[in-house]
């Protein structure tokens, strides 16, 4: 399972939280972009997108791509309950952030964790 930092991937990049339709305009397009580079590789594999907050429009349907919201609780919190069941479960996860203390803890519990050009870079290579 891949989880990705939704979040942190919209907020990269000169991010300013005073313009939110610039933050609903990047998420649509890169979760667009997100859902393209996984059918592509053939989607074998669960891609699962966490955001900060509650439930929001963010287009859709995307056929390789499962959404997920943080209500009470912060995304990280919810991508790092995700990290520990796969260990339990004896699944290896994924985590793609370039959040560094969210990279440390899911190391720390045995998860890989890749930098978003380096994700997209294996989604390109049908790799991921």
């Amino acid at each position: 399972t891949d989880l990705v930092d939704g979040s942190n991937a919209v907020r990269r990049h000169d991010y300013d939280p005073l313009f939110p339709a610039v933050e609903e305009t990047r998420t649509l397009a890169w979760l667009d972009r997100l859902d393209g580079l996984v059918s592509r590789a053939g989607g074998r594999f669960t891609v699962e997108v966490f955001f900060d907050g509650p439930g929001r429009p963010v287009g859709g349907p995307y056929d390789c791509l499962r959404i997920r919201f943080s209500v009470g609780v912060r995304a990280d919190d919810m991508i790092m309950g995700v990290v520990r069941l796969q260990g339990f479960s004896g699944k290896g996860a994924v985590v793609v952030t370039e959040d560094g203390g969210l990279a440390d803890d899911a190391r720390s519990e045995g998860a890989r964790v890749l930098r978003f050009s380096e994700f997209e870079d294996r989604l390109r290579a049908k790799k991921a």
